[in-house]
């Protein structure tokens, strides 16, 4: 039996298309929101992703390159959803490496045939890596002087073999591969942190800071200077190359949870916080929490994950979520605050410095301002 998951927070949508699915003989795996769904991806290897695009805190962008940059989940096709189609949003899915991309509303009939094709085509990969592999093995056996032989890793050779061997290969085919050849370990059903390579790290990185950026471009545009600023800081405060690192991905990532919540409630909050409802404040003041939580699966950002929960506190303890009060507050925590302020700023330099300065000792620890200060007249913003 074909297993899918599907994530979706609208309880009536997500009870049709479970209803539907498991009536065609699908196993069925529910996700009530983007972090949910990656998790249980992890304990579960479902045969296809089905997940809405637009959620609150965790949104389908967000949980689709959490699924692409995790190395069990990587190969797992994934099919998103959304009820606001637009090109752009098409391409952004396919570039963070959706398979498809389905406008709601939708028929069950359009919806069935998505999962056959994504489904055979997962299957044709996987026979075309194991004959590969049948393939791979009798050549080895029969090579001679094979003990003298450094052996070629067999990822990398599969997806050479499977790029040349059919003429609609992509990237993403070869990923596939890649996975299929590895051995699968065996999980308890519990989610744990996932470890990643570094350099998938960075690339993680990189593409939720273009997520941010896509979903409103002042985040963006922060959080770009921000992660300039506090590697200015790094050197000039002679931080370890641990808390460097940290204070860096925490400058990336503080602000990726908004992605969950209304554009314009956000563009709003951005120009005059006194603008946007109680609703919409109780949402956003949540977004420390939010942020830290869809990090907290990735063993590395856990500790950036914990700048990140703090980086809305204040100095005089007037700040959230945890409402924490001088030297309470993280240093790493209290140097990103100043730092997101300057950077927020539409002219940086002097002018930036002196409103961060009206702050000092409220908002801001009088010591973060004078390091942010100092940082930024050596930094260099693209």
């Amino acid at each position: 039996m074909r297993k899918i998951l599907i994530i979706e927070d609208d309880p009536e949508v997500r009870k049709m298309l479970v209803s539907s699915l498991q009536s065609r003989g699908f196993e069925i795996i529910e996700a009530a929101n983007g972090r949910a769904g990656v998790q249980l991806a992890q304990v579960y290897m479902p045969d296809l992703i089905l997940s809405d695009i637009k959620m609150e805190g965790f949104d389908g962008y967000a949980a689709l390159a959490a699924v692409r940059y995790q190395p069990l989940t990587s190969a797992i096709p994934v099919v998103l959803m959304t009820g606001h189609p637009d090109e752009q949003g098409r391409r952004f899915a396919m570039e963070l490496g959706a398979d498809d991309y389905l406008a709601k509303p939708f028929t069950i009939s359009a919806l069935l045939a998505t999962i056959q094709i994504q489904l055979k085509k997962q299957e044709a990969i996987k026979d075309r890596a194991l004959k590969l592999a049948v393939t791979r093995h009798e050549s080895i056996d029969e090579a001679p002087s094979a003990q003298t032989r450094t052996p070629e890793p067999p990822s990398a050779s599969l997806v050479q073999d499977a790029r040349s061997s059919s003429e609609v290969a992509t990237p993403r085919d070869a990923a596939r591969v890649v996975a299929d050849a590895i051995p699968v370990p065996t999980f308890s059903r519990t989610a744990v942190p996932v470890s990643m390579p570094v350099d998938n790290v960075e690339t993680l990185v990189e593409t939720y800071l273009r997520m941010l950026n896509r979903f409103h471009p002042n985040l963006g545009n922060t959080a770009m200077r921000a992660v300039a600023l506090c590697r200015t800081m790094g050197e000039t405060l002679k931080l370890s190359a641990a808390d460097s690192q940290n204070l860096c991905w925490a400058a990336a990532l503080h602000d990726i949870s908004l992605v969950g919540i209304d554009r314009e409630a956000v563009g709003r909050w951005l120009r005059d916080p006194r603008k946007v409802t109680e609703e919409e404040d109780a949402f956003i003041k949540r977004h420390p929490i939010e942020s830290q939580e869809m990090l907290s699966d990735v063993t590395i950002f856990q500790t950036a994950g914990g700048i990140i929960r703090a980086h809305h506190e204040n100095w005089d303890g007037t700040g959230y979520p945890d409402g924490l009060k001088a030297d309470a507050i993280p240093w790493l925590a209290r140097l990103l605050s100043a730092a997101i302020s300057y950077c927020g700023q539409h002219t940086l330099g002097i002018p930036a410095v002196k409103q961060l300065k009206t702050h000092s000792g409220t908002v801001f620890d009088p010591a973060a301002v004078q390091a942010v200060a100092e940082a930024a007249a050596i930094a260099k913003f693209s």
